[in-house]
């Protein structure tokens, strides 16, 4: 009779891991929603700028500080990520991700609620906007680090893309939903977005997990908690192994915010769009569907076929073709099947293949995330304040232009760093 076989030590750790994969669906699930709330309330706002910034003022539709005005109400938000998303994200390398994550949906609450009592303000406007950035600027650096800490390496990107999936949801409804309810009244979706906070922050506190911080501490860690020396954090940051990650992040963040910052006024100009708030809100929900596509359920396979790096380098030229071929759609259709397909994908691509090659070299993940986080903020800062004065000085196409030269460069760049992409 023949002697049974012992299993072989890969089925045998296969089976022993199959609980603590399922553990690890599970959390990336819970996590997912989260951001996915989140993002729908912030996206709620973003085809309504305008039209706040009008309300503000009290002038006419043809004011142009509206655009000015516009400008820098985006770009305080994001430059306030910009300067909190690492201390916030150090912070939780200490205290933990959960009660950063609460903390900062709370303040989201406040501030949205203060906006929407401040609609006829411009100066209670912006202080809302101010105060909102700092405390929003914990929630995504933040879930990143979360999704770092309970996957390993191999899987990194996969969970990077649960959260650009669960990002690319709320972005799909958010700012259509935004465009239909301010089209009754421009405060109401502000007090929508606090009472979504508010719902997130009560699931995850009552759902979420603590996870297991794989490094509490590591290099670099005090350097990105410092506010005083957040310049000085990143200048560092950018000569050592990350840099060049940093770097790439930038530059795909700021083409992004290129097209976030002047495409409502474009479809107004260009397309004779009556209705550009509502428009942008359906064309911005197209581009969050073309991306929950890649981050959803195609990031996983194509990763393991053809790994981040190559990814990277896709998604990248990708945008460039996108950005460069945007000036010559004509007709609203042709746009949004031309140009907008290769941007949105090669944007779906980027996100979470640059996290998880961030996550995978990095010492402290809150700290690492929390910087690539900054790097992200001030690309979405500066963005739009340059789309807008390219807009303005230069023409309709200029930020388009702009946006497909910054990709064409740095897919050279890419093609030039993907060997070193590829060290694991």
């Amino acid at each position: 009779m023949p002697t049974p076989r012992a299993p072989s030590p890969a089925k045998a750790d296969k089976k022993a891991l199959s609980p603590e994969d399922r553990r690890m669906h599970i959390q990336l699930a819970l996590l997912s929603l989260a951001v996915m709330i989140n993002v729908l309330g912030f996206s709620l706002i973003i085809p309504l700028v305008p039209e706040y910034v009008q309300r503000g003022l009290h002038t006419a539709p043809t004011d142009p500080r509206i655009g000015e005005y516009a400008g820098w109400l985006t770009a305080i938000y994001a430059l306030m990520q910009f300067l909190f998303a690492p201390v916030w994200g150090a912070l939780s390398d200490r205290v933990g991700r959960k009660p950063i994550l609460i903390g900062s949906l709370i303040g989201d609450a406040l501030f949205y609620t203060l906006f929407g009592l401040s609609v006829n303000s411009l100066a209670g406007q912006f202080a809302a906007r101010t105060l909102a950035g700092i405390f929003s600027s914990a929630s995504l650096s933040v879930a990143q680090a979360y999704a770092a800490d309970i996957t390993p390496p191999n899987l990194r990107a996969m969970g990077m893309g649960y959260l650009g999936a669960a990002f690319g949801v709320g972005f799909v409804f958010g700012p259509a939903l935004g465009g239909l309810i301010g089209h009754f009244n421009l405060a109401w979706p502000l007090y929508v977005a606090a009472l979504f906070a508010l719902m997130n922050m009560a699931y995850i506190a009552r759902a979420l997990p603590e996870p297991t911080r794989a490094t509490p501490e590591g290099p670099g860690h005090r350097s990105a908690a410092g506010l005083g020396g957040r310049f000085g954090s990143m200048a560092q940051a950018l000569t050592g192994p990350l840099g060049f990650l940093y770097l790439l992040t930038f530059a795909v963040t700021f083409a992004f915010a290129n097209l976030e910052g002047t495409f409502t006024a474009y479809l107004k100009q260009h397309f004779a769009e009556r209705h550009p708030v509502e428009t942008a809100g359906l064309v911005f929900a197209y581009v969050g569907i073309l991306i929950v596509v890649i981050q959803g359920g195609a990031i996983r396979p194509l990763v393991k076929r053809y790994g981040e790096a190559n990814l990277v380098v896709t998604g990248i030229g990708l945008m460039a073709l996108g950005f460069l071929l945007f000036p010559f759609a004509a007709p609203l259709w042709v746009l949004l099947i031309g140009p907008m397909i290769p941007i949105s994908l090669g944007n779906g691509l980027n996100g979470p293949s640059l996290r998880a090659l961030v996550s995978r070299r990095a010492t402290a993940q809150g700290a690492a995330l929390g910087l690539s986080a900054s790097f992200d903020s001030l690309a979405r800062a500066t963005g739009p304040a340059v789309g807008g004065w390219l807009y303005k000085s230069f023409g309709q196409a200029a930020p388009y232009w702009c946006a497909g030269i910054v990709m064409a460069f740095s897919f050279l760049f890419a093609l030039l760093r993907r060997r070193d992409m590829e060290v694991s």
